[in-house]
């Protein structure tokens, strides 16, 4: 890989057919090189349809754990023992659903980022390095970018994430060993990675493997300019992974675009 390699991934892959419309929009016309998909989804079975029509695009496994709470969902992984001893059988489950589908995962992260959970994260990886899944998502480094970004008005609420993260980040990481394991951006602006902040990140793009993660929609309706939507999926998003200037600066600063192998 080069000084600067940059992994592109969307998440939600299966989640509906306006967000797998978009997933292989972004693939075929844009800078989407990897998809996340939810095997437990309606859509996961055409989702894993347009992967194989598609077969450059490299697919996870996008781990769901919870609907939309992941820190409740946190809590009860800490004090429930029930809901601990199931863990890894649900997660094994959801790697042979996404095996059964007929695709190979060339990483794993999870909805929300549940995964980063400290009781979560070792067993995950212990699965992966069993299923020979190589790459798995830890959100790390965004902060400085996200803060210096213009317009940025609310400090606090990003500043409380990256710091949690980053405690969790480091207190997991070492359950790791032997997988890739790149700073991943996305965190911060989740389901607003506008055209502009994703060119202040490639500005900001240290030495290295780095992932920039997104939430497109193929909807017209999901525009968004300052809050993104409850599921983050948003057109906004579809815009920047199809954007000229984007990949024009990706090709001015020498960035190497990863593709599965």
């Amino acid at each position: 890989m080069g000084a600067k390699s940059l992994i592109v991934t969307a998440d939600d892959f299966g989640f509906d057919s306006p967000v797998n419309a978009a997933v292989i929009r972004a693939h075929r016309e844009g800078i989407l090189r990897f998809a996340s998909l939810m095997v437990l989804r309606p859509a996961a079975a055409e989702a894993a349809a347009l992967a194989k029509e598609n077969p450059r695009l490299g697919v996870g496994l996008h781990l769901e754990l919870c609907a939309a709470e992941p820190a409740r969902a946190g809590m009860r992984y800490f004090f429930d023992r029930k809901a601990r001893a199931g863990l890894e059988a649900e997660i094994r489950a959801q790697i042979e659903a996404l095996l059964a589908l007929g695709l190979k995962p060339t990483h794993v992260d999870g909805h929300c980022n549940v995964h980063v959970h400290p009781v979560i994260f070792p067993a995950l990886c212990r699965l992966a390095r069993e299923y020979g899944i190589p790459r798995v998502r830890l959100p790390a480094g965004e902060i400085s970018a996200c803060l210096d970004y213009p317009g940025t008005d609310d400090v606090l609420a990003p500043l409380i994430l990256a710091g949690v993260f980053s405690v969790m980040g480091g207190w997991v990481r070492g359950s790791a060993q032997g997988l890739q394991v790149p700073r991943a951006w996305g965190l911060l602006r989740s389901g607003t990675m506008t055209e502009d902040y994703v060119l202040r990140l490639l500005d900001r793009l240290p030495d290295g493997l780095t992932e920039f993660y997104f939430h497109p929609r193929a909807d017209p309706e999901s525009l968004v300019t300052g809050r993104p939507t409850a599921t983050h999926q948003t057109a906004t998003e579809l815009e920047t992974l199809l954007s000229p200037r984007v990949r024009r600066r990706i090709e001015e600063l020498g960035v190497e675009l990863v593709s599965r192998a």
